[in-house]
């Protein structure tokens, strides 16, 4: 079953990964679409890549939380990968995830990468595999820790973030771990 779930994740990811590319026009409804950019949205680099889940209950808080609570929009890529720091700290998966990293640190000129990981991720099964609220979190939070260690091993200079977001009754609470 997990041999599955991991094929599902990358077919996931290479879906995602490739249908992202190319801002200049969109087919919508068979009909080519201009979307015009903000000034600035021309530039080729920016500081900040932002890593996260693609689960949709989380999506846009995401954004919300990266542009207004962060205040770093217009200024960021965003990679989404279903199960993300699963797939980051799994040694049989790492390795897809980091020749995505590797292409935005290098061509867009990073500077910072922020990991934003949540409960009840599928990656890992749902919050049912853990037990308990309390293992749930040691876990997540020490995976969130591994993602980091790995990616400053690999990018020494790099500054890491790291946040847990927890969908409440109230919202998307998002908690930094250090």
């Amino acid at each position: 079953m997990k041999s599955i779930l991991k094929t599902f994740y990358i077919f996931c990811t290479l879906i995602l990964l490739l249908g992202c590319y190319g801002k200049e026009g969109l087919l919508l409804n068979n009909t080519k679409t201009i979307v015009t950019l903000d000034k600035g949205e021309e530039r080729s680099d920016c500081d900040t890549l932002v890593f996260t889940c693609i689960d949709y209950r989380f999506a846009f808080a995401n954004q919300e939380f990266i542009n207004k609570k962060l205040g770093i929009e217009g200024n960021y890529d965003h990679i989404s990968i279903p199960g993300s720091i699963y797939n980051l700290v799994d040694p049989s998966t790492r390795d897809i995830v980091f020749s995505k990293i590797n292409k935005f640190v290098n061509f867009h000129l990073i500077k910072r990468i922020i990991i934003i990981g949540h409960r009840d991720c599928g990656g890992y099964g749902g919050s049912s595999e853990f037990g308990s609220e309390i293992a749930e979190y040691v876990y997540l939070t020490t995976d969130l820790k591994k993602a980091k260690q790995i990616l400053i091993e690999k990018y020494p200079i790099l500054e890491i973030d790291l946040y847990l977001e927890t969908l409440t009754k109230e919202g998307v609470q998002f908690e930094k771990v250090k």
